[in-house]
């Protein structure tokens, strides 16, 4: 499988808006998920992977944050 590569221009207002957004999303369905049956058993410090690697759109919110995080303080704007 290759990966995808998606660029997109936003203003900083924007980026941030943006950001918090995501990190909105990413939380709520990491918590939904943080406590399903399905991981209770999982060792401590490996939950989270294992919600990552079982959910891609979870992994996907928490790369895309990562990154607006990093442009953001590279364009100087507050995260």
């Amino acid at each position: 499988m290759c990966d995808i590569t998606l660029q997109i221009r936003l203003k900083p207002g924007q980026a941030e808006a943006y950001l918090r957004w995501i990190t909105c999303q990413y939380e709520q369905l990491m918590s939904a998920c943080w406590y399903d049956d399905k991981y209770r058993y999982t060792p401590q410090g490996l939950r989270g992977p294992k919600i990552l690697q079982d959910h891609p759109h979870i992994a996907g919110l928490n790369r895309t944050a990562r990154e607006l995080v990093k442009q953001l303080k590279a364009a100087e704007v507050p995260a």
